[in-house]
């Protein structure tokens, strides 16, 4: 056996634990054609050498296989690179997100894009999965993730610990309700206990799906890269809904929204938020010992902004009409969506605001599914598990009338 694979299979049997994705991947690309083989694949294929026991029985069969390769039986004719990278593609684990062929070569070991392309497809050596779907390898997952994001007003705003990626069907996120203030003891005084209540909040995993199509000739005959726009317009899709129900989601949306846990003030009729409330706000949240980090605005609030005028006729309170745009408001960055309801503005301590995410965003091409139709088939499939503010006070929603 390679040396390679030796120190893998030994570290993972030192770990009493089965083989992880990437180890996988290994074998998958640095074992060659023979009678086991399928075997191997199929072993894998079936999620076994995740298993300790699985592991061993896969060891058995690569040394099996090497034995046979010996010089006096010249082995045979190993898979060629795009066939590993296909396998490769078929049997990671769903950890990332889709990804969309490039007509360029591939460079190194990165993957050329990443759905699938069509002959990398008709080079796997198992069947397609009953949904007709395909996995894309895991390296894509952060990748897929942060265009997710950046298509996102509401994960924008949040800090990257704060966005936190779980493996349960729920997320439970412990906090403490209420706890006593402690006061000053006399030199040999007893001292007095103090009280603490905790609190949790469950957040239950909900799934954003999608699908569409694509007709083969319009795929092959397009002057641009279709498949990219595709897959580009269904994260937006996505990062969309996640923005509406991040913001304003109610009880019966999938995400519940953080207008709805915080604290709102409504100004008077016909008034719009101002640097004068965004300004209060942030007080607001310092009087409950919290730091404002973000403000959130709908189109028409940073609109109003952007033309509130000084005491000077003129002159902009937001700077200069050909200066850079108003992309702050005291300090603090402004991010606008239009998710967000009307004349609303949401000034927010965002470290006290979590987001769950159970599965990265994955955009998978089946060839195969609308076979009849000629068509290529594109799914999306997203799951989240909503917000969680850890005290009302750190969400001051601005509401104009």
């Amino acid at each position: 056996m390679k040396p390679e694979l030796r120190t893998m299979f030994a570290a993972a049997e030192t770990e009493r634990r089965g083989l992880l994705p990437e180890e996988i991947a290994y074998i998958l690309t640095n074992t060659s054609r023979g009678e086991n083989r399928s075997e191997v694949l199929a072993m894998i294929n079936g999620g076994k050498a995740s298993t300790p026991e699985g592991r061993a029985a896969l060891r058995t069969l690569i040394e099996a296989e090497e034995s046979s390769s010996a010089p006096e039986n010249p082995p045979a004719e190993g898979p060629s690179l795009e066939e590993r990278q296909a396998e490769t593609r078929s049997f990671a684990q769903k950890l990332g997100a889709a990804a969309l062929p490039s007509a360029h070569a591939e460079q190194g070991d990165a993957f050329r894009g990443y759905l699938p392309s069509y002959s990398e497809l008709r080079a796997l050596q198992s069947s397609a999965p009953a949904d007709g779907g395909y996995l894309v390898p895991s390296a894509t997952a952060k990748t897929y993730f942060d265009k997710l994001r950046a298509d996102s007003a509401f994960l924008r705003g949040l800090p990257a610990g704060n966005i936190i990626q779980f493996d349960t069907a729920e997320l439970v996120l412990p906090g403490i309700a209420s706890s006593s203030t402690p006061g000053y003891v006399d030199e040999n005084g007893q001292i007095p206990e103090g009280t603490i209540a905790f609190a949790g909040l469950t957040l239950t995993a909900k799934a954003i799906k999608e699908m569409r199509y694509a007709p083969n000739e319009l795929l092959s005959d397009s002057a641009v890269d279709l498949r990219n726009l595709l897959g580009d317009d269904m994260l937006k899709s996505a990062a969309s809904r996640i923005d509406a129900d991040a913001f304003n989601g109610g009880a019966g949306a999938g995400v519940k929204g953080i207008i709805g846990q915080g604290v709102t003030t409504t100004l008077g009729a016909g008034k719009l938020p101002t640097f004068d409330d965004i300004a209060g706000g942030m007080s607001r949240i310092e009087t409950a010992n919290g730091t404002p980090t973000v403000v959130f605005a709908a189109p028409d609030v940073a609109a109003a902004m952007r033309t509130e005028k000084a005491s000077t006729a003129g002159t902009y309170q937001g700077g200069s009409p050909t200066s850079t745009p108003l992309t702050t408001v005291w300090g603090l960055p402004l991010l606008v969506s239009s998710n967000i309801p009307a004349k609303h503005a949401i000034v927010c301590d965002a470290s006290r605001i979590f987001f769950g995410i159970r599965s990265q965003a994955q955009v998978s091409a089946s060839e195969d599914f609308r076979f009849d139709r000629d068509q290529v088939a594109f799914r999306l499939v997203v799951r989240v598990a909503g917000t969680s503010v850890a005290e009302s006070s750190s969400v001051q929603v601005i509401k104009g009338a």
